[in-house]
């Protein structure tokens, strides 16, 4: 199992803190809303989660 940043999108107001915090850069827009296209770049590090205004976006465990 491993953590990844999952999106609420009724939460999500499009700021884009969660992308340009990104180290990884696996975060991107996608029609002004974050989604992560590189799920297997993502290292779990949670920064995405901590900046996000709207707390829109969790860490949540799936299988790898």
């Amino acid at each position: 199992m491993i953590e990844l940043p999952h999106l609420d999108l009724a939460r999500c107001a499009g700021h884009g803190d969660c992308v340009v915090v990104c180290p990884t850069r696996c975060l991107e827009f996608v029609e002004d809303k974050p989604y992560l296209l590189r799920p297997r770049d993502c290292i779990a590090c949670s920064l995405c989660v901590l900046v996000c205004p709207e707390q829109a976006l969790r860490m949540v465990e799936v299988e790898d």
